[in-house]
């Protein structure tokens, strides 16, 4: 018996030992990591403390800020936390407080959420990103004025996908998502539709330039240099909108590709196009006429299926040219 107990209490001062080595060299690493961003002015924190011994390593970021180069696009909160178990140091979770603020070229917006809050596993000495879970529930962003956007649940979900370059499967959940009212107001003067959309959801695996990784942000960051897209569909009453297909960029990095889409109640989308300003009120009449002939040649009725393309450079929907096709 006082062998046992001679053995746990090595045991004990080893494992206390390697928390006091392990936590004095995170924490000197994200100190490190803070006074850089501080002293390139693209972030700050009014104090770092590191806690939870034995078992944990509890990060804590007292008024944290970023920015990017510009100034115009940042985040700021009176703090967030960064959770590890100390002998599973490789899979963190983030949590988020209800406040937040982020701006959006100059723009800034209240955040505020029931709870908010990120999962991630890394690997290798590179920390290059395994997986990852975001969730957050009762989200509202709201501009100065105190309008904005509600969303009941946003749920985001990335794993590593080896068939694709440094790729990551990508699914997106957005539930109950109310618009803002003077945008509303704008898509659907008549108050014809819910308050809410049912959901925006997306499944997609995307390749990038570079692996996600501790130099993901060097430079511009890795890019998206292609899209497989399984699914992305809408839903807000009897509007529906599906998708799938794969878009890649060509040598001139410029979208080449093909989505299929299915659209449902399809004329009150262009109706909603054209209040919103995406198309011109002169050109709806022609835009809706030619929609309705590829709706004939497919013989469905309840539906409109068109491809919407890129290639040489330009945009078409079917026959209807669309303008230059976007940049990856």
């Amino acid at each position: 018996m006082r062998l046992l107990t001679m053995i746990a209490g090595v045991l004990a001062l080893l494992y206390g030992g390697y928390w006091l080595v392990a936590s004095r060299s995170v924490e000197a690493a994200v100190r490190a990591e803070v006074e850089r961003l501080s002293a390139a002015g693209l972030g700050s924190a009014a104090e770092v403390r590191l806690e939870g011994f034995p078992s944990r390593f509890d990060l804590t970021f007292e008024a944290p800020e970023v920015l990017d180069r510009s100034g115009l696009t940042g985040w700021r909160a009176p703090f967030l936390q960064v959770f590890a178990l100390a002998y599973q140091p490789n899979h963190v979770i983030v949590v988020w407080p209800n406040e937040q603020e982020v701006m959006l070229a100059g723009l800034p917006l209240a955040v505020t959420s029931a709870d908010m809050r990120a999962s991630a596993v890394v690997a290798g000495t590179d920390i290059a990103l395994d997986h990852m879970t975001y969730v957050a529930k009762d989200l509202r962003l709201s501009p100065p004025d105190g309008a904005g956007i509600g969303l009941g649940e946003a749920r985001l979900a990335t794993r590593r996908a080896p068939a694709l370059d440094n790729g990551h499967d990508l699914g997106v959940a957005l539930l109950g998502l109310t618009p803002d009212p003077a945008l509303r107001a704008t898509l659907d003067p008549g108050g014809t539709l819910p308050d809410s959309l049912d959901w925006l959801r997306l499944d997609a695996g995307l390749a990038f330039d570079r692996p996600i990784d501790r130099f993901a942000g060097a430079g511009d960051g890795p890019r998206v240099t292609a899209v497989d897209l399984r699914e992305v569909s809408l839903r807000w009453g009897t509007l529906s909108l599906e998708g799938k297909g794969r878009v890649a960029a060509d040598s001139a990095g410029l979208a080449e590709g093909r989505i299929d889409l299915v659209a449902r109640d399809w004329r009150r989308l262009v109706a909603l196009a054209t209040q919103a300003g995406m198309v011109k009120p002169e050109l709806a009449p022609t835009f809706e006429a030619m929609l309705d002939q590829i709706d004939a040649a497919d013989g469905d009725p309840d539906a409109l299926r068109a491809p919407l393309v890129w290639k040489d450079g330009r945009t078409r929907l079917g026959p209807i040219p669309l303008g230059p096709a976007p940049r990856f």
